[in-house]
């Protein structure tokens, strides 16, 4: 079957999905249902965040030992922290096509995500309003 997407897709209008609170722009998802059964269960035990039941706390712990074994090795901690959410823009989009394969992720899915964002041109919709493309 064809992978490619049609023109018609490559203008793209972002329209609010609300989840729950909708003053937190983190409460709107929209690919989340489309790509979770397939990533959740490649996901490692080490990862917690927006995992269904595996909490912060769980981080915590393992942040500790983290830290606390260097010490008992005499040798230094190295921890690297990313937010994710500010890193966002600076994505890789190969590196993300290869992860969402390694994940799992039908090769069918990765192609047409991949070829809907070639030549894409997004407005958004708020308060009745359209902005220019961008």
């Amino acid at each position: 079957e064809e992978e490619q997407v049609t023109t018609d897709w490559k203008e793209e209008y972002l329209i609010k999905i609300p989840k729950k609170d909708l003053g937190k722009c983190e409460k709107y998802r929209v690919l989340l249902n489309r790509v979770k059964d397939a990533v959740d269960a490649q996901l490692r035990d080490q990862q917690a965040g927006f995992c269904k039941d595996r909490l912060c706390t769980d981080q915590i712990a393992t942040l500790w030992i983290i830290v606390e074994q260097p010490f008992e090795w005499n040798s230094s901690p190295n921890i690297n922290f990313i937010d994710y959410e500010k890193a966002f823009d600076s994505v890789d989009r190969r590196t993300l096509w290869k992860l969402l394969r390694h994940y799992g992720v039908p090769e069918r899915i990765v192609n047409i995500t991949r070829n809907s964002y070639d030549g894409l041109q997004c407005k958004v919709v708020h308060g009745g309003q359209l902005t220019d493309a961008f």
